[in-house]
């Protein structure tokens, strides 16, 4: 499975229009899923992320796919950048991310933007560091993202992904997919409006490319690989790049 195969509703339309579509309706529900997906442990690997940021310069932050602004936020609580500037495709994210946003007192320090990543509005070389949490696997045109992600950071700046995989090891595979397959349909049905959403978060995951295969995309594109890790048995991926 390719991943540029994987969309949420039709093969032949245009993914990012898609998922515009498809964030917008399932806003509302989507902090909720993504604890579900990562049994509960996202908040503590959005955590780990900007820990590994907040190691090098990173008084302006670009926050990518910000969606409902967590890791926006999560910053301030632990790294205390000056500011951060999340972008995203989808305008009820932001939203929802905005009314966090100020219910934490953070409306001087982060500004959301919708914004398409692969083709983005600010000048080169803007960023300390950029971070994107569980977000990349739905750039519809990578590459071009990563180009534009290089072209918008400092030099030397970082770039930080956390992403959720389907687990290699066969055994752990199976355990995962016996999760996926159980309980989360049993949550869709719960409080999904749109379970085609639901499923295209879970193929994502299993087609887009990790680890060495995602680490020499990077480079590619002039970044340089400084750290990768796993957490929980494989479940979820840490990257920590440089612009070269």
């Amino acid at each position: 499975m390719d991943i540029k195969d994987v969309k949420p509703y039709n093969k032949d339309e245009d993914k990012t229009r898609q998922l515009n579509r498809m964030f917008n309706t399932i806003s509302s529900k989507y902090d909720k899923f993504n604890d579900i997906m990562s049994m509960g442990l996202a908040r503590r690997w959005r955590k780990k992320a900007i820990l590994e940021l907040g190691k090098f310069p990173h008084a302006k932050i670009l926050d990518i796919a910000a969606g409902t602004a967590d890791i926006s936020i999560k910053a301030f609580e632990h790294i205390e950048p000056k500011h951060v500037i999340g972008i995203d495709i989808a305008e009820k994210m932001l939203e929802i991310g905005k009314a966090k946003i100020d219910a934490a007192g953070l409306s001087e320090k982060i500004t959301l933007k919708v914004e398409d990543v692969s083709q983005m509005s600010f000048a080169d070389n803007t960023f300390d560091a950029a971070i994107t949490s569980f977000g990349i696997r739905n750039f519809d045109k990578l590459e071009q993202s990563m180009q534009e992600i290089h072209r918008v950071l400092k030099p030397k700046g970082k770039f930080v992904i956390l992403e959720m995989n389907e687990p290699k090891t066969p055994v752990i595979k199976q355990g995962y997919l016996l999760y996926t397959n159980t309980l989360i349909p049993f949550a869709v049905k719960t409080f999904s409006n749109d379970p085609k959403a639901y499923r295209y978060l879970t193929d994502s995951m299993e087609a887009f490319p990790q680890g060495k295969e995602l680490i020499e995309i990077l480079k590619r594109n002039g970044f340089k690989s400084i750290k990768y890790k796993t957490f929980f048995l494989g479940v979820c991926s840490l990257y920590v790049l440089e612009k070269e």
